[in-house]
């Protein structure tokens, strides 16, 4: 039997009232807190936008697909439960089914959402492989989905622009920010280094790393190319201890592995003069074990609150985080941003659709590929390929006593300026 929580209707929540308080339930799509005779009258009402997806709700993404379904309820609950389409507003209705990671599941609960369920629009798994099956089942059907889960590039050649629009920059450009700013530091670095996890994602990031080693006059002097299941980090570090001065040493790997690196490299006493510790520095677990040995890590991430965006419903980042952290108790992290932004873009498409027929898919298709917007993600606009048009992911470093993290880099979102080389570790 399906696996399936829904909402619909949820009654308008102001800021105020989700910063003093956060409604019991609040957290999980479904509990609304609406009798079933509302959710009937609501499911059954023809000015309803029914909005079906499915996540790994059970196993290894069980949480980060918890955050992303309290994205999808948070802007339903300040969205006062109504969605934009055609001049008016509808009703919003949710089926999310729980697709366990499974890209043989997701694709029979994509055909089940599309041929029983008969939803109007449909939000992205979580993962490549299920963003994928998904994206062929609508495909068939000559539908369009938005998807947040998969930063793989392979889904823009098998399905991004004519059924899939990507919300998250693909993984090659995750390293773009990170390898300009050190590029421009004094001394010029030149000789770089690389940890790479045997995974293709992490390979797409690798040679977004390689490719800005050529274009900066680098050298790339070593690379080491770990299983994904790799738990021991010594070989690795002295590996980079004989591998003579390096510069800059690049981790594609996630908060674990930058943990382990650190560990074992300050033990060893080897000190790139910048390391970039990826796209999970910010993942607690990084800062309660390393504590002080964080100082002058580098990290790239998508979001932050103290990111400098604006949204129709917040005033900036740290006003959602607030209102965010009341409603669900814990503090978002980028997977709730997006999930929270991703709602919007179907309702900035749809805003103007024509009234007769507000989900020809073909019309939403392309207003799609026309949308500019502004939300706590960030500025959203896509490709031709169906992907946002984001540079690259944004430089912090762990700065200061805390340390705490700090944005460097786009000068447009610092707040601090960045140390190189980095000091020897604490």
């Amino acid at each position: 039997m399906s696996k399936e929580v829904k909402t619909a209707g949820a009654a308008a929540v102001s800021r105020r009232t989700l910063m003093k308080s956060a409604v019991a339930g609040a957290g999980v799509i479904g509990a609304s807190g609406l009798c079933p005779g509302i959710l009937r009258r609501a499911w059954a009402a023809d000015d309803v936008v029914h909005i079906g997806a499915s996540l790994p709700l059970t196993g290894p993404y069980e949480k980060v697909s918890k955050i992303y379904k309290d994205g999808y309820d948070f802007w339903t609950k300040v969205s006062g439960g109504k969605m934009t389409v055609a001049g008016q507003p509808r009703e919003v209705k949710w089926t999310i089914y729980d697709d366990e990671n499974n890209a043989s599941r997701t694709a029979q609960l994509t055909e089940k959402l599309i041929s029983s369920d008969r939803v109007d629009l449909i939000a992205g798994s979580y993962g490549t492989d299920t963003v994928l099956a998904q994206g062929a089942i609508a495909g068939k059907h000559k539908r369009v989905t938005i998807q947040g889960g998969a930063a793989s590039e392979r889904v823009d050649e098998e399905i991004g622009g004519h059924t899939t629009f990507t919300l998250i920059a693909s993984s090659k450009r995750y390293p773009a920010f990170a390898m300009d700013y050190l590029a421009k530091r004094s001394p010029t670095p030149k000789r770089v280094a690389l940890i790479t996890m045997d995974d293709p994602v992490y390979r797409e990031m690798a040679e977004g790393v390689k490719e800005k080693v050529k274009e900066h006059g680098m050298q790339l002097v070593f690379e080491d190319v770990l299983p994904m299941k790799v738990q021991d980090l010594r070989p690795t570090a002295l590996k980079l201890r004989g591998a003579g001065e390096i510069d800059i040493l690049y981790n594609t790997g996630w908060d674990i592995i930058c943990v382990k690196l650190v560990e074992e490299m300050s033990a060893l006493g080897v000190n790139p003069k910048a390391f970039i510790g990826g796209h999970l520095t910010t993942s607690p677990t990084v800062k309660q074990t390393l504590g002080k040995k964080l100082t002058d890590v580098y990290g790239v991430t998508f979001w932050l609150p103290q990111f400098k965006y604006t949204d129709p419903h917040f005033k900036n980042p740290a006003e959602f985080a607030e209102a965010f952290k009341q409603a669900y108790g814990y503090e978002p992290t980028y997977h709730a941003a997006l999930s929270y932004a991703l709602p919007m873009v179907y309702e900035a498409a749809l805003r103007d659709a024509d009234p007769n027929n507000p989900f020809d898919q073909a019309a939403l298709r392309d207003r799609l590929q026309k949308v500019k917007l502004e939300t706590v993600w960030g500025p959203i606009s896509f490709d031709k390929r169906g992907r946002i048009e984001r540079g690259g992911a944004p430089v912090i470093q762990w700065q200061g006593p805390g340390p705490d993290a700090k944005v460097i880099f786009p000068s447009e979102l610092a707040e601090s300026e960045g140390a190189y080389p980095k000091r020897p570790w604490a």
